[in-house]
């Protein structure tokens, strides 16, 4: 499942960025059936992205190490879990808040409205989260890339892809396509290392 999820998560992030192009022709961004749907997209991408985080923590605690890489990963595991539960409830709160307006300048309105709800934690710690889930993303690819099977350097590029990713993004949300494309390289060279990396069926080498 975690291995669908390396190709399913960007895919829709891509995707969500399509329909995010789509819904800006006018100039601005929902409400409206475009703003929903790219936001149901988002939200399954993010669910998804779960799927990544575990994947990876499943694949570099297979590589052995020490206890203190062990306590790494869990926290660099945490860090992008919590993050990613953060940017969760970001994509909720704009996916009601796209349903209930009527127009954008409800839409504002409405956001404001529900910035730091559920109010358990402040506000600064929910403008933040997504950050923490691309930094422990990152985190997770370099050690993954550290400790993949046979030291491939080829594995090096994906913390590398990702980051250009983000930095694509966050300078540009029009761009949002472009940088999925990048995680979905760099998420696909992970699965293809593992692929790579498995032991040989029995008799392979006889048939040679």
């Amino acid at each position: 499942m975690s291995r669908i999820a390396f190709h399913l998560a960007p895919a829709l992030m891509l995707a969500y960025g399509v329909v995010r192009l789509i819904d800006g022709r006018d100039g601005q961004h929902g409400p409206g059936p475009a703003w929903t749907v790219g936001h149901l997209l988002f939200f399954g991408s993010l669910v998804l992205y779960g799927g990544v985080i575990a994947g990876l923590y499943g694949r570099i605690r297979a590589t052995g190490g020490g206890t203190a890489r062990r306590v790494a990963t869990g926290v660099m595991t945490a860090v992008a879990g919590f993050g990613l539960v953060t940017f969760v409830r970001v994509t909720i709160v704009d996916l009601v808040v796209g349903v209930r307006a009527a127009d954008a300048a409800e839409k504002s309105t409405l956001a404001d409205r529900y910035a730091d709800v559920p109010a358990v934690l402040p506000q600064a710690v929910y403008e933040i989260g997504p950050v923490l889930f691309m930094l422990g993303l990152v985190a997770l690819l370099v050690q993954y890339a550290v400790r993949a099977p046979g030291g491939r350097a080829v594995t090096a590029l994906s913390p590398v892809l990702v980051v250009l990713s983000f930095v694509t993004i966050t300078l540009d949300l029009d761009l949002l396509p472009a940088g999925a494309a990048l995680i979905w390289i760099a998420l696909a060279i992970c699965t293809r290392d593992r692929s790579s990396s498995a032991p040989a069926p029995a008799g392979a080498h006889a048939a040679v």
